[in-house]
């Protein structure tokens, strides 16, 4: 039957009061309602479980024993409830995060440090791929990856950061081999190229120009990450996400290859993804709050706009009873 539980609660109400308009008294409800409410159960039932009189209402011997069942039941749902809203609402237990491998090249590692030192309680599990993730098959409860490696379709996917390709290599190997000064001069190095990196790349020249050049790479890797050090090492010429080469760059470990040119293929999306807005467990809203700190993004743990409410008013008035 519908509403079993409330049904449950206000004939409790009754076995206690010894009336029914006392019960519906205390209900906040119409007697005739909590007549329905009993009335309903006892149906359900096949048994009757109050017998009333002039003066007060009493139990059957059948209703005594459903009484005290009902109230086992009613309490450990009351419990399971209350597990089920901590567990909403505490920072603890276990993060699972999946992160694109190449990322940990970058100042990723102080967004969890900062998660750890702000919740301690939690214990965080970080997996590192370049292969594609069922964020809910693979028992994930948030990942920073690559738009081109979901596969989960019913999830939240909040862009963090778009890095477009740049073309590097180490100054050792261009001492050896002259450095191109235009894309057609690619044709005579080495390219390290991506196994699911783009097999034609477009470069836009600084005079407004565009020039497609099929890349022919004797060495294909399926890793950024292994593509940058292969790179580092001196093998040759690799396109590579910005973001996992601003620090070489930088330091001078690497060095940009045609620099008046720009690589106008997609480049790589790197977002948040995480299962849903609602309902997350107060460990990964923290950590989706967190991150969307760092990487200045609304936060999602602003006031919800009141809405409507789908459970019935008297069901309602019940439980709180």
């Amino acid at each position: 039957m519908n509403h079993l539980f409330s049904a449950m609660r206000v004939f409790l109400k009754v076995a206690d009061t010894h009336h029914f308009s006392h019960a519906a008294h205390q209900l906040n409800l119409s007697p005739s309602l909590v007549t329905r409410y009993v009335g309903d159960l006892e149906a359900h039932l096949g048994v009757k479980l109050l017998q009333r009189s002039t003066r007060k209402t009493v139990l059957t011997e059948v209703g005594v024993r459903y009484a005290e069942g009902c109230r086992a039941l009613l309490m450990d749902l009351s419990e399971i409830e209350s597990r089920a809203t901590q567990a909403s609402s505490q920072i603890a237990g276990d993060l699972n995060v999946v992160v694109l491998h190449s990322l940990m090249s970058t100042e990723l590692a102080g967004l969890f440090a900062e998660y750890q030192s702000r919740h301690p309680d939690v214990s965080l599990h970080i997996t590192l791929t370049e292969a594609e993730v069922d964020l809910l098959g693979g028992s994930f409860d948030a990942g920073i990856v690559a738009d081109s490696m979901i596969t989960s379709v019913s999830v939240v996917s909040r862009t963090l950061v778009h890095a477009p390709l740049v073309a590097v290599a180490s100054p050792g190997y261009l001492l050896e081999a002259a450095a191109p000064r235009r894309p057609a001069d690619l044709d005579g190095h080495r390219i390290i190229s991506l196994a699911t990196g783009p097999r034609t790349c477009r470069w836009a020249g600084p005079n407004g120009t565009l020039d497609a050049l099929q890349l022919d790479a004797p060495v294909t890797v399926n890793s950024a990450l292994m593509q940058r050090q292969l790179a580092l090492a001196g093998s040759g010429i690799a396109l590579l996400p910005e973001y996992a080469v601003a620090n070489d760059l930088r330091i001078g470990t690497l060095t940009r290859v045609l620099g008046d040119y720009r690589i106008v293929n997609d480049g790589v999306t790197v977002s948040l993804v995480y299962p849903g807005r609602e309902f997350l467990p107060g460990k990964v809203r923290a950590f989706v709050d967190l991150a969307a700190e760092r990487f200045r993004l609304p936060s999602i743990s602003a006031p919800r706009a009141v809405g409507a409410v789908n459970a019935r008013v008297a069901d309602a008035a019940i439980a709180d009873a």
